[in-house]
């Protein structure tokens, strides 16, 4: 920027991320990044919204996420760095790559393996132009102890481990569930008619949607899901209803026992469901209260009844791209956390995890009798 003259810019995934990263980030030692520019070199304030900064020699540096690609179109840099490369869109690099061979300019990718994806095309590509490329573990930079990184691997997946500290190429490393195709059933399968129902409710909140997920608890088997997005709280209630009565155990004639979302919104409809005499699950049957503890709990024990093979799904793609997007993430503080995607809903998993919690073993059914079997039979076709 000193020596040439022109427009030089920092790309990161997001514009939010450029901004807490860089604009606002610090040094260990508590310098803020943006000082490393001397303000003598500076053609007036930096532009925090812009996250830009001019300066007198007629250069321009400025910070831009990937996320909004019609932030840099009519652009012309010299110089760009792609960082977390892995994690962003890849159009950036395509867009920008015929402006960078026009002004012989230069660009220079970092950040962590996400599998074989664009950031690895790229890095063979490289290789074959003869770029200049480099790996560099934990073991190569030292940045971290010993003591710390064993802690590390003791509480991550394994492949997500290798790919966070030693940089390998491994696809879906960061994948939270497992066999997940591998236990779907085919949409022609002909489901058990009978059998002691659980069902999953994972509840409407603004704009998500409300999924009532059966589990038969006898043969371990998810029953198609029903989801809308029905703002009227009356008619959902009466959708439960229906659901729970319509999955009751053919010997006892009892309800399926509702397993809700009792969180925020989910406690007054709670208190409903109980006063129309459904069964529903918890101490005082007061439903299934979502802390960032419970959430993993709950959403460990789904991945462990897939991994194991215990469970059986519907080949639903709604619901297997759901499960496909929860990843492991390393937050900036270094805590391990499963998310998805921004944008994505997680209800069809939410209401499935519902649906399934505390069944560790199947439960051995009652003798039932021709007539219970035929009318059990009936009410699932018309479920169908």
């Amino acid at each position: 920027m000193v020596r040439v003259p022109a427009n030089y810019y920092y790309f990161l995934p997001t514009y939010s991320q450029a901004k807490k990263v860089i604009w606002e980030g610090k040094t260990k030692e508590g310098k803020p990044f943006l000082d490393f520019f001397p303000s003598s070199m500076m053609a007036g304030k930096p532009n925090d919204t812009e996250l830009k900064i001019k300066f007198k020699n007629g250069s321009l540096f400025q910070l831009i996420g990937t996320d909004n690609i019609d932030s840099i179109v009519g652009t012309n840099p010299k110089g760009c760095v792609f960082s977390e490369f892995p994690l962003q869109n890849p159009q950036a690099w395509n867009f920008i790559r015929p402006i960078l061979a026009e002004n012989d300019g230069w660009a220079i990718f970092n950040g962590t393996p996400r599998g074989r994806n664009h950031a690895w095309t790229t890095m063979q590509i490289g290789k074959d132009d003869g770029w200049f490329t480099e790996i560099l573990t934990v073991d190569d930079t030292n940045v971290i102890s010993k003591d710390v990184l064993e802690s590390e691997r003791r509480q991550m997946p394994q492949a997500l481990f290798e790919q966070e500290y030693h940089c390998s190429f491994i696809d879906n490393a960061g994948a939270f569930f497992r066999r997940i195709k591998q236990n779907c059933y085919p949409h022609d399968k002909i489901l058990p008619p009978q059998g002691d129902f659980q069902l999953g409710v994972d509840l409407a909140k603004y704009q998500d949607w409300t999924v009532i997920t059966p589990f038969n608890l006898n043969y371990f088997i998810v029953y198609p899901q029903e989801r809308f997005n029905q703002v009227d709280w009356n008619l959902q209630k009466a959708r439960i209803e229906a659901a729970a009565r319509r999955f009751s155990a053919i010997d006892t004639g009892q309800s399926a026992l509702v397993v809700p979302d009792a969180t925020g919104v989910g406690d007054p409809i709670v208190e409903d469901l109980k006063a129309r005499g459904l069964r529903i699950y918890g101490d005082d049957s007061q439903g299934f209260k979502f802390t960032e503890t419970s959430r993993k709990q709950l959403l460990d024990n789904l991945s462990i009844l897939l991994e194991q093979d215990k469970i059986k799904i519907p080949d639903d793609e709604g619901l297997i791209a759901e499960l496909e997007a929860f990843q492991y993430r390393l937050t900036d503080q270094g805590k391990l956390k499963v998310q998805v995607p921004d944008g994505m809903h997680d209800d069809r998993v939410m209401s499935l995890a519902l649906s399934v919690w505390g069944a560790t073993e199947r439960v051995k059914p009652d003798f039932f009798t021709l007539q219970q079997v035929a009318r059990n039979r009936e009410r699932i076709k018309s479920y169908k």
